[in-house]
């Protein structure tokens, strides 16, 4: 059994996060501890009582503190590589430090870049130093791969994969959601999944229904997520008279049947590397309009139109949504399996490679 230690997860449910969850249960050789940089719980903390779960504080918190207890960690057990997973390379002490203890290291790009300046300057400058340390290097896409790595052609891509069957559309979860929110049978649900955060473009997301809902006022938005931007974003549709058609779900755990309950998924985003929410809406057989600027790779079954996000494109995403049409749901998410999103076919590929580099 190798023992890997994995550094990057928060207490935020992003893709990372989500990415772990999915994969660590298939490894049959392969044994994951984690570092967290958060003093609170995980996001799916409760889900890696197998694991042992590692503190350490923020750089800019306590750096002294920071070193003293990464170096602590890699004398707990004889680590065969730290997987170093992140958004960008703004931060990287860890992968010095584990250079210095004889420890192999294991990149993974999660993202295709990032919206605050002084990390963009950060990483631009880390890529170059910290590229030889990689002894492997892995990325959600190609643009996450050109984003992280100067030599972006030797990177293996490792798709954001789930449990399709999980993930298939319910009539029962449908109704359920739908009760709960005291939807009208007859309404058209629009929605996106994701922390409401600069990048996820929420905004132009509330534009675009509101847009919609000049056309078709039986039909609603939910925005399903948290984040920093969720009392401006509330505040917004309250000012466009929108509040009791536009629902603010929170974080929640049980995603899949959300999927379930929507129409048509959403996804305006700045910028994506892969992101797993896409899939789990294709795997739920929802018709799909998302941003052009999110990867192709990502567009299984064909039911993904991709459109500009320009203020002047609005009424090019409404259009699309009027034309989208019903289909067979479950048929539509059946297409994912024994794809490359089909986490029971990625997830010994990735074993594979995980062991190609640390033997």
């Amino acid at each position: 059994m190798k023992n890997i230690i994995v550094y990057g997860l928060t207490d935020r449910r992003g893709g990372i996060e989500s990415f772990f969850i999915n994969y660590s249960n298939y490894f049959k050789n392969i044994s994951l501890d984690f570092i967290k940089v958060t003093p609170n719980d995980l996001s799916y903390e409760r889900n890696l009582k197998n694991n042992s779960i590692y503190y350490v504080p923020m750089y800019r918190d306590n750096a002294r503190l920071r070193k003293l207890e990464i170096k602590k960690i890699f004398k707990q057990k004889k680590y065969d590589a730290l997987w170093f997973n992140s958004n960008d390379l703004a931060s990287v002490d860890i992968i010095k430090e584990a250079k210095k203890a004889g420890i192999k290291c294991i990149g993974h790009a999660h993202n295709s870049r990032t919206d605050k300046l002084n990390r963009t300057i950060r990483h631009s400058i880390n890529k170059i130093l910290v590229n030889k340390d990689f002894d492997g290097k892995f990325a959600c896409s190609m643009s996450a791969a050109k984003w992280f790595y100067p030599d972006y052609k030797d990177a293996t891509i490792i798709y954001n994969a789930i449990n399709i069957e999980n993930h298939l559309f319910s009539q029962e979860k449908r109704n359920n959601i739908r009760k709960m929110y005291e939807i009208p049978r007859d309404y058209m649900v629009l929605g996106d999944v994701g922390r409401l955060e600069k990048q996820k473009n929420m905004s132009y997301l509330i534009d675009i229904f509101e847009r919609y809902h000049q056309k078709n006022p039986e039909s609603c938005l939910m925005i399903i997520g948290n984040g920093s931007q969720q009392a401006e974003l509330k505040e917004y549709v309250k000012t466009k008279k929108l509040s009791q058609f536009v629902i603010f779900t929170g974080e929640v755990n049980n995603t899949t049947d959300y999927l379930s309950a929507l129409d048509v998924f959403l996804m305006p985003s700045l910028y994506e590397g892969l992101p797993v929410t896409l899939v789990e809406a294709q795997a739920a057989g929802l018709k799909c309009v998302v941003a052009d600027n999110i990867t192709q790779e990502v567009n299984v079954t064909d039911n993904i139109e991709y459109l500009p996000i320009k203020e002047s494109s609005i009424d090019l995403w409404v259009d699309d949504i009027v034309k989208s049409k019903s289909n067979n749901r479950l048929a539509e998410g059946k297409k994912l399996l024994g794809s490359n999103f089909d986490i029971k076919k990625s997830a010994s590929y990735l074993e594979d490679q995980i062991l190609k580099i640390i033997d």
